[in-house]
């Protein structure tokens, strides 16, 4: 546009300015005529504005930079003669044309406002200034303010209009991204997913798949694969599953009235209790079967598709028979998305006919749950057939673009393994033998763990992890002999040796977890491999501690005392979960459990940081309490306690823990077990014995035999409680005076029964009967079932594993030292206590066991009012247990203990 004269000229009418234009405008819709005022003309710098006033009505019309005031009723009288239907008067769609009144939003920290969302998914600042044009702005309550609130969007949900429920389901899919990373934890003032399934979101998702419209159909399976399946959760399971192949049980768990009453629930009833239940009551997965099979939709509802199925299958093993019970479901998955061969060419617009490491995946999950689940994969999917296809894959060579195949090969192999653990496809193994070893021989001339050769891939550290990993699975085949698997063994070490070496003349530590999951999965070998020459003969171990003892014991003690195993330890203290002030995450609901990898606020668990080596130094500790059960110590107690920070063993013992039940936490534990066991053999080590005694709460599901080889070799060994070191160490703490035996009750005479030497004896007599002691709690508190499907697991005893689905709960309670008072106060309760004279020893047992462990423990974390709830059980569980002398002795001195 030109200026001329000082007025603006329109481009589009040469000669007229834009007043003039507007001029003209007015007359054609007024009928009226405008003068010609020099004075008030328009020019860059003076604005004309012309009145037409009506009953104090007034309306804006902007042309360009010209803005003119006219009666909005007025204008409506004269055009209703020219249009039709124009004579109606609707001041509520009027209103729609008037300016937005300006208001000043007031924010403070006690009222909040109402969120208000983009399209990405982001919270829109209530001041911010947002373009007009963006389509964030509408006719709702705010509408000075862009953006939508959850209730706007539902109303979008259930509009007739398929483009306004895509744009609702959009953007509900982005904000459901961003809230399981933790982006909005303390931003609302109620569980944003809570509402949502209240509202009946999952329903309206259900039955948006039922639409005919095939971007609504898109738009909702997308948006539910967001609201059911985090993929960061499912990230965070992928990383560490190379610590150990297990998978969680993610259901729900439901009180006895709901479960009794769960067939009587609504649909959208039971989605609140258990969402997966509730989708599987709605059909999804012959839905699901529909849209993969019919509509055949582009890559995004597919994975999408697949990220519901493997959220599904990690509820339940009901769930897992469901999806393979679903006709044609699963030989859809494997036929069009697991095809045995690499196409030639890679389409971005449809992933039919091409391999995708989520339908791997899916299986890997089904077949984890049970083995007739993964027998049904090989024999009745052909799934053995893709896999070593995957297995071999050369990504520089295949059309697949490099990082899919990458994911495509690390996914194979987690398959692999599951299928290995049942103790399947051995045939496969020795078929592709060669191949394995040459893979394994690019590892160990080409591979360095610090990064310094130069034609290393990215993700050479995560394929050698599990080419490592499938190796150590096979070791735990018993169709497999020494022979065999002898030659397995150099190759490994060799690895194992040079990459220790290599780590230990580092100056800093590694910023990447891949390398040490690399060096960690070749130590884990050496321990399977050590514990398989074990089974075979003693003779076998003695020739293996002549001819490799030495060299591996030389490069692990080299480890040990350098300054970069220093700092690594000295991570596991900065690094601990237990000993963080992280709270758990509050964003998740009952209906849908998940592991928790991303805490309170967006912190992630720290075990999943990039630099954490808590896997690393766990397999170090693993491998040598092996070597120390068969007389060959590689680290000596004394080295490895001085590379671990004394403050983390102490607040251990002494502070509250955080995160305990958490399924990641299951890692810091068995690393500390690993650390006990190494340092068991030490009674002098006072410290060892209280992290012991608080590591029995911790451990988590399946491991049953890491608390049981605690208890006998640890928390109950003789060496770690001398009956002098104890009396010594409370006898100065209690008041021995108020320990004065119920003469009436316990037929004692005061005059002739010292009081100190009454509880002198007591304890004296609790140290010899230590054994008796331990029986009673291996007895009470460990199933020998599960404690020998634990040791399969951990020993990699392939035949003896049905499953390697597990929940995350503790192998027992925090309070397991009082359960014998507990169990006998319930019986009392239920009317089910017959004779408490059957109960006396237990009780006698648990009280001193619980004066020694106070002894020997640091332990001033535990809550003082729960210790004397549960001791006082002992006076509600019987009318006459606590006037057993001593029972009284015994109770009197640890209510003193509790006093002080």
């Amino acid at each position: 546009m030109d200026c001329e004269g000082g007025a603006v000229k329109s481009e589009t009418q040469p000669g007229k300015t834009d007043v003039e234009i507007t001029d003209k405008l007015v007359e054609e819709l007024t009928g009226t005529t405008i003068k010609d005022n020099h004075e008030d003309q328009l020019t860059s710098t003076n604005i004309t504005e012309q009145l037409i006033e009506k009953d104090d009505t007034k309306q804006l019309i902007s042309t360009g930079s010209t803005e003119q005031l006219i009666s909005t009723e007025k204008l409506v009288e004269q055009l209703s003669h020219k249009f039709p239907n124009m004579n109606r008067d609707e001041p509520e769609k009027r209103e729609w044309m008037s300016d937005l009144p300006q208001r000043e939003l007031v924010l403070n920290d006690s009222a909040g406002y109402s969120a208000r969302f983009g399209f990405e998914g982001e919270i829109l600042d209530p001041k911010a200034k947002v373009d007009v044009n963006s389509g964030l702005y509408h006719h709702g309550e705010e509408a000075d303010r862009a953006g939508y609130t959850l209730s706007e969007l539902f109303t979008l949900l259930r509009s007739s209009s398929a483009r306004q429920r895509v744009l609702a389901l959009n953007t509900i899919s982005a904000i459901m991204d961003k809230y399981w990373t933790g982006m909005y934890d303390n931003c609302f003032g109620v569980n944003l997913l809570e509402e949502l399934v209240q509202c009946g979101a999952i329903s309206i998702l259900r039955s948006c798949l039922d639409e005919k419209e095939e971007s609504l159909i898109c738009s909702a399976t997308e948006c539910l694969a967001n609201i059911i399946a985090p993929q960061g959760e499912e990230a965070a399971l992928d990383v560490t599953s190379v610590y150990s192949l297990e998978n969680p049980v993610l259901a729900p768990t439901l009180d006895p009235e709901v479960a009794e009453e769960e067939m009587e629930l609504k649909d959208h009833e039971l989605a609140q209790v258990d969402l997966i239940a509730g989708l599987l009551r709605m059909d999804i997965l012959p839905r699901l079967r529909y849209i993969l099979t019919v509509l055949k939709p582009d890559p995004g509802v597919v994975l999408a598709s697949l990220r519901i199925l493997i959220r599904m299958a990690r509820h339940s093993a009901q769930t897992c028979q469901h999806i393979l019970n679903c006709p044609g479901l699963m030989h859809l998955v494997t036929s069009q998305f697991l095809p045995a061969f690499i196409p030639q060419e890679y389409s971005k617009t449809s992933l039919y006919g091409l391999p995708v490491h989520l339908a791997c995946k899916l299986c890997r999950i089904i077949a984890s749950w049970h083995v007739k689940y993964a027998q049904a994969m090989v024999t009745e999917l052909k799934l053995e057939r893709s896999l070593m296809v995957y297995l071999t894959i050369d990504p520089s060579e295949a059309s697949i673009p490099p990082r899919e195949s990458v994911l495509l090969c690390i996914e194979a192999f987690r398959t692999w393994t599951v299928l290995l653990r049942y103790n399947l496809t051995l045939q496969t193994y020795s078929s592709i033998y060669p191949i394995l070893m040459r893979l394994l021989l690019y590892f160990v001339n080409n591979v360095d763990v610090t990064g310094g050769d130069t034609g290393k891939s990215e993700f050479d550290d995560d394929v050698g992890a599990w080419l490592i990993t499938v190796l150590s699975t096979v070791l735990g085949s018993p169709d497999l002999g020494l022979a065999e698997l002898s030659g397995l063994y150099a190759p490994v070490e060799t690895c194992a040796r040079k990459w220790l070496v290599q780590l230990s003349r580092l100056p800093e530590p590694l910023t990447n977890q891949s390398s040490y999951n690399l060096l960690a999965s070749a130590i884990t070998f050496l321990s399977i491999y050590i514990n398989k020459l074990k089974s075979f003969d003693e003779s076998k171990v003695d020739a293996w501690k002549q001819s490799n003892g030495a060299g591996l014991k030389e490069a692990v003690t080299s480890f040990a005392k350098s300054a970069i195993a220093k700092k690594l330890f000295s991570k596991v203290y900065d690094q601990s979960v237990y000993l963080s002030s992280v709270e758990k995450e509050h964003r998740s609901v009952n209906g849908l459990p998940i592991t928790g990898a991303v805490l309170n606020s967006g912190a992630v668990h720290p075990v999943l940081a990039p630099s954490s080596p808590m896997h690393l130094l766990t397999q170090i500790l693993r491998l040598n309490a092996t070597c120390i059960n068969i007389d060959f110590e590689l680290l000596p107690a004394d080295i490895i306690l001085q590379s671990v920070d004394n403050k983390y063993l102490q607040e251990l013992s002494t502070q509250k823990l955080s995160a305990i039940s958490n399924w990641y936490s299951r890692h810091e534990s068995r690393f500390l077990f690993w650390l006990v066991m190494c340092c068991r053999n030490d009674g002098t080590k006072t410290q060892i014995h209280s992290v012991a005694l608080r590591l029995c709460g911790l451990l988590q599901k399946p491991d049953d035999i890491l608390v049981k080889e605690l208890m006998e070799q640890v928390i109950f060994a003789p060496k770690f409680l001398r009956a002098e070191n104890l009396l010594a160490h409370f006898m100065g703490r209690i008041n021995v005076d108020d320990v004065l035996p119920l003469v009436s009750a316990t037929n004692l005479n005061p005059s002739s029964t010292n009081n100190h030497h009454s509880v002198v004896n007591v304890v004296e007599k609790s140290v010899k009967n230590i054994d008796s002691i331990k029986d009673m709690y291996l007895t009470k508190l460990l199933n020998e079932t599960h404690c020998r499907f634990s040791l399969a697991f951990h020993n990699a005893s392939n035949d003896q594993l049905k499953r390697q689905t597990f929940s995350g709960e503790s192998v027992l309670a925090q309070d397991w030292q009082y359960f014998p008072l507990l169990e006998t106060y319930n019986l009392e309760q239920s009317g089910k206590l017959k004779d408490t004279s059957q109960h006396l020893d237990a009780m006698v047992n648990c009280l001193s066991w619980l004066l020694i462990s106070n002894a020997t423990s640091s332990n001033t974390s535990g809550n003082r009012t729960a210790e004397f709830y549960r001791l006082a059980t002992v006076f509600l569980a019987g009318n006459d247990i606590f006037l057993n002398g001593d029972i009284h002795i015994l109770l009197v001195a640890l209510l003193n203990e509790i006093c002080r």
